[in-house]
């Protein structure tokens, strides 16, 4: 055995070469979001932080933390494995049109096992506009994809000419487009209808109470999610 083999195999045994293995099972130097390459600044206010984050085929984010309650709405259908720095690793499948919420803070990193891009929003909660709820004269007929505390999301779905009854959103929010779309929004107290061409990720800020309806006036299937802050 050569003397440099021999030198090795001595330091293993004391502990001083580190091993591959408990290099790769720890979080290495979490970043913060801002930090991370997966995550693009889309929107900021000081209620909310938008990341659109892409994660290709076989790729991972680096280990970062989220320091902010937060929703997540994804764009496609994907498989990952999100590891913790708390948890063991857990497989996670994620729908197209998915809405998830997660609590501050935690550090985490997420690998796509799956054969397709993944795909999502990141919000992040800053802070409640501290609007107080009113009784709307067109109240939403939906039930809410998710709600708790500090959000309420309606997913909406319009076939081509289909539209929405006139309704109230009582606060502040987010609404995203989940498919690129053509659509007419008539908004009570203006005189003409707003059209609109939406691209697929499409991000626009609500500041307060609004009553309008919405009609899909292009040739395919609409699809949004509403993000109400309470």
């Amino acid at each position: 055995m050569k003397l440099s083999s021999l030198l090795i195999i001595c330091l293993l045994g004391l502990g001083l070469v580190p091993t591959t293995s408990s290099q790769s099972n720890s979080p290495q130097s979490p970043v913060e979001i801002s930090g991370e390459a997966h995550h693009h600044p889309k929107l900021e206010n000081e209620f909310v932080r938008l990341w659109d984050v892409t994660v290709p085929a076989s790729d991972a984010t680096l280990w970062h933390v989220h320091r902010n309650d937060n929703v997540v709405v994804t764009f496609a259908d994907a498989n990952l494995r999100l590891e913790s720095a708390t948890t063991a690793p857990a497989e996670a499948l994620w729908k197209f049109g998915e809405v998830r919420f997660a609590k501050a803070t935690y550090v985490h990193r997420a690998l796509n096992v799956g054969t397709t891009p993944f795909h999502n929003l990141t919000i992040e909660l800053l802070k409640s506009p501290g609007l107080q709820e009113q009784s709307p004269k067109y109240p939403i007929t939906r039930t809410p994809v998710l709600e708790n505390e500090r959000v309420r999301v309606f997913r909406v779905t319009l076939e081509p000419g289909q539209s929405t009854s006139m309704h109230t959103h009582v606060f502040a929010g987010l609404s995203i487009a989940l498919t690129s779309a053509e659509i007419e929004i008539t908004t009570e107290g203006k005189k003409q209808a707003d059209k609109l061409s939406l691209p697929l990720g499409d991000v626009r800020w609500r500041a307060g109470a609004v009553t309008h309806s919405i009609k899909n006036v292009g040739k395919t299937r609409f699809e949004a999610v509403d993000v109400e802050l309470k």
